[in-house]
């Protein structure tokens, strides 16, 4: 209806999208701040509280895509498995070499957040996006001939040593450069400790050659399983 002489039409009114000025929230945007919080402030700055701040939000804003923390602590886990390379397995390389780079993907991941290991370490991934790396994983060790419960047991211990590996990588600081066994015992006594100061000569500082070596070792191992008849079961 037009309106009359004297009165002027109110343009309408808009709604600001709620979500804060990152634009409308989300569970994907949620994760992400909260993981970017983590990587920054480490665990102890985690909070509805402060995630809310993070997102210029209500904090109780966050419950509509999470009901609780538990289920952020299980996204965030959920980040950061998703973040593993599959793209980097090629399934025409040997089944040893494919273990070995899915190792590296892992680990690489696990040290780009090294403040949110603690979560990784005792949740582990339950979700569909975290768990796909198992899947290839398994699928890795099924494909080379080992039973299915080989295999599972076998992607635990990989995963066991690069969550390891990991933990000693991170605990080095922001460079990541572990305090080798060398360093540590370069002094000891090789009257008391032949073996063991024999071994020392020839060690080198770098971990990289290390962590190949062990996963290289476990890999053959557990390949090795694949010709061996099956053990009966304990009566």
């Amino acid at each position: 209806m037009p309106s009359g002489p004297g009165k002027q039409t109110r343009p309408t009114a808009r709604r600001k999208p709620r979500g804060g000025p990152g634009g409308p929230l989300s569970r994907a945007r949620i994760v992400a701040a909260a993981l970017a919080l983590v990587d920054r402030d480490g665990l102890r700055g985690l909070s509805m509280r402060r995630l809310g701040a993070e997102l210029g939000v209500d904090p109780m804003a966050v419950y509509h895509h999470l009901p609780n923390k538990e289920a952020l602590l299980d996204a965030l886990v959920e980040a950061v498995m998703a973040e593993i390379d599959l793209g980097a397995d090629h399934p025409e390389e040997t089944p040893e070499q494919r273990l070995l780079v899915a190792a590296r993907a892992y680990r690489d991941v696990l040290l780009a957040h090294a403040n949110a290991l603690p979560i990784v370490l005792a949740r582990g991934p339950s979700t569909p996006a975290a768990i796909r790396p198992v899947e290839l994983l398994v699928g890795v060790l099924r494909t080379a001939g080992l039973s299915p419960e080989q295999a599972l047991a076998g992607m635990n211990t990989i995963a066991a040593a690069v969550r390891g590996a990991a933990g000693v990588m991170a605990a080095g600081g922001a460079g990541r450069t572990p305090m080798t066994i060398k360093a540590r015992m370069g002094g000891v006594d090789p009257e008391a400790f032949p073996f063991l100061h024999e071994a020392l000569q020839g060690a080198g500082d770098g971990f990289e050659r290390g962590f190949e070596f062990g996963i290289r070792a476990l890999a053959r191992g557990l390949l090795a399983e694949a010709a061996r008849p099956p053990v009966p079961p304990a009566t």
